[in-house]
């Protein structure tokens, strides 16, 4: 008896093992388990669970047999309330049990929060950055709650309780991370502020993603900038939106293009993230000849015996009209000189946009590769009138492929308020003076600006870096940061010595062997050894440089609330985004069929009481 009892519990447990890693498999890919019909003999499509059960149950005879003739008919495992019930345990007590286990052992961490609509529900990802075990900086989503309303004290509250259901203290967070809207950004009902009560030492950092986009979008404002990005975004428009016309494009581009490769003659200009803008300005740039050829056959029914019939004709004359309006933009020399001065001067923004949202990156990073960029500026500030020549000729040669030359310069009106009037004596040094000079000022002044909060944190930290310490014309006092976290440290006492045995350590060694960042540094930092530098320098790898890890968690309610599944449990959305976002995160299905067992006891034995 003891025997057949412990066979039929391995056979139901196989059963439900196979039910878990359905389950996982569906949620990992991002697919909808349920269908029309959740029945297993129905006509309709009866959902991806249970076609991935049937398709397991072909290579496992057990299985086999319970799909099609159940020991208990009422205990099939495959009901829509089974599917939740294991999405919970996967989601919520595997993996983040695991995460929050993580954070706990690691002692202090960020928060980092961002609130989003997804089918006209407020939702908002959480997640958290903390040092593990090996050292390394992590970002994780720990859950997605909706919102009654985005106001700071809503996301506040929201932000605490999960915590607090959680058991994470919320008096060990030493930072928060969310952009600058001011429900989150407000030093009296913002976020930041209501989070610090409970937590005075969680430094609040915008996110610098944010903060870059910012300095791209207000000095891209200037009137001929922005009348330059707006014909372009026009462009685009006309021929992306249309198959036809996208057609035309393209057929010119593969006919008249020693090599174009695979890629779209023209991709959409991006609203968020510069990397992608500077994508679709690399597109516009190498097409432009094509397009003004488009806008000819179109506006003007020129270059027609060159191109098939099936696009070069039947246009009707609403769409003649707009591309004639658009040929008249584009062969403009002041366009073409402010396109391509915006396009090459904005190029040195494309790597720190990539690098800034990469989760490994601490502050102390962000903070050289934010500063190496802003000087890059003043050094160009410095020698516009070499670098702007050069743009001037290329602009001249780019423009005489369109048959377009420079003409005469655009009048000034001395009362004028809405355009630029700063007189010139010839084409060039008008646009230098009155576009080139200020649109390259305008960079400096928001880098300035925007990031003046990162070079203030980022300064207190410098002397724990050994190749900021080594220097001898450099001297950093990091007293501000001892008595800021006094608490945190296991003896404040004795930071000075311990900071002298740390800079001999790394004065004996090469300068190429100096770690630069704080993520570097504290693998080589022997926390028995040093350690308050130790703790200092987990705070240091702890603190946010950007919400992109909300952002990216956020994409995911695009696979995940489809139209096949628009309406959804918060739990279930919540634990379907864990097991979707943690992709390459090991889940043990022996301890999923373990934790439902206990949680959602059954008809079928899966336990026994004398060997459990």
């Amino acid at each position: 008896m003891d025997s057949k009892k412990k066979a039929n519990i391995k056979e139901n447990r196989h059963i439900l093992k196979s039910v878990a890693e359905s389950v996982l498999y569906c949620g990992r890919q991002c697919i909808a388990l349920r269908g029309t019909s959740e029945k297993q003999n129905s006509t309709g499509n009866p959902g991806n669970f249970l076609a991935l059960m049937k398709l397991l149950s072909n290579h496992d005879e057990k299985l086999k047999q319970h799909m099609e003739r159940p020991k208990l008919r009422n205990a099939t495992y495959l009901s829509p309330q089974t599917q939740n019930q294991m999405i919970d345990v996967i989601g919520k007590r595997i993996i983040q049990a695991q995460i929050v286990d993580e954070v706990k052992n690691a002692q202090i961490y960020t928060v980092m929060a961002d609130e989003v609509t997804s089918h006209n529900v407020e939702l908002m990802p959480l997640c958290v950055r903390f040092v593990d075990k090996d050292l390394n900086i992590r970002e994780e989503l720990l859950e997605i709650c909706s919102l009654p309303r985005i106001t700071g004290s809503h996301i506040a509250t929201a932000i605490k309780d999960v915590l607090s259901h959680l058991n994470i203290e919320i008096g060990d967070c030493r930072g928060q991370g969310y952009d600058g809207a001011s429900n989150m950004s407000s030093e009296n009902v913002g976020v930041q502020a209501l989070i610090k009560k409970e937590a005075p030492k969680a430094v609040y950092m915008h996110c610098n993603g944010h903060c870059l986009n910012l300095v791209i979008a207000r000095s891209c404002a200037l009137p001929l900038v922005r009348n330059m990005i707006d014909k372009m975004k026009s462009t685009i428009i006309f021929f992306t939106y249309s198959p036809k016309r996208e057609q035309l494009l393209m057929e010119i581009v593969h006919k008249d293009a020693h090599s174009m490769g695979q890629r779209k003659p023209l991709i959409d200009i991006c609203r968020t993230r510069w990397a992608e803008r500077h994508d679709a300005y690399s597109h516009f740039y190498s097409a432009f000849v094509f397009i003004v050829k488009a806008l000819e056959v179109i506006a003007l029914g020129l270059h027609t015996e060159d191109y098939s019939q099936d696009v070069t004709t039947g246009w009707q004359g609403k769409y003649k009209a707009e591309a004639y309006s658009l040929l008249s933009g584009l062969q403009n020399f002041g366009f073409i000189l402010t396109f391509l001065t915006v396009y090459q001067v904005l190029s040195h923004l494309t790597g720190i946009t990539v690098k800034l949202q990469k989760t490994s990156v601490d502050i102390v990073e962000a903070f050289s590769m934010v500063d190496e960029v802003k000087n890059i500026y003043k050094e160009l500030r410095e020698t516009i009138e070499d670098d702007f020549n050069q743009i001037y000729k290329q602009a001249i040669r780019m423009a005489a492929q369109v048959d377009v030359q420079p003409t005469s310069q655009p009048r000034v009106a001395g009362r004028q308020t809405h355009r630029e009037n700063v007189p010139a004596e010839t084409v060039k040094d008008y646009y230098r003076r009155n576009m080139a000079i200020p649109f390259l000022d305008h960079v400096i002044l928001e880098f300035e600006s925007r990031f003046s909060p990162l070079s203030v944190t980022a300064s207190r930290l410098l002397g724990l870096i050994p190749s900021i310490q080594c220097n001898s014309g450099v001297t950093v006092d990091i007293s501000e940061v001892v008595q800021l976290y006094q608490d945190d440290l296991p003896s404040p006492e004795l930071i000075d010595q311990e900071l002298k045995r740390w800079t001999l350590k790394w004065q004996n060694k090469p300068s190429e062997h100096r770690p630069t960042s704080c993520a570097e540094a504290i693998k080589q930092c022997d926390a028995l050894i040093y350690p308050n530098i130790f703790k200092l320098l987990k705070i240091a790898c702890t603190l946010p440089v950007t919400s992109c890890e909300c952002e990216r968690s956020a994409s995911t309610l695009r696979r995940l609330n489809t139209f096949m599944r628009s309406s959804m449990g918060e739990d279930r959305l919540s634990s379907l985004a864990l097991i979707h976002t943690h992709y390459d995160m090991a889940v043990n299905l022996d301890e999923a069929v373990n934790i439902f067992s206990k949680l959602h006891p059954r008809r079928l034995e899966l336990t026994s009481v004398l060997n459990p």
